[in-house]
């Protein structure tokens, strides 16, 4: 289940990148857990984020290829 979060501080994570104090980011609830209780989010007053709501996964995604012709 994925649960937003908001930065009060400035920092960075391998995956997700640089996150700077008042950045919201969604993310799975163990990651989010570790950022609350170190004192580096909080999390938003928002509901979860249901399954039918997530994204498809990267390594599901089709991928197009475009021709030369396209360009």
């Amino acid at each position: 289940m994925q649960v937003e979060i908001k930065f009060k501080r400035t920092g960075s994570h391998s995956v997700y990148g640089n996150f700077a104090a008042g950045d919201v980011m969604r993310c799975d609830s163990a990651l989010a857990a570790f950022y609350v209780r170190d004192g580096v989010a909080k999390y938003t007053k928002t509901e979860p984020v249901t399954e039918q709501a997530e994204s498809t996964p990267v390594g599901q995604q089709k991928r197009t290829r475009k021709t030369k012709d396209a360009q």
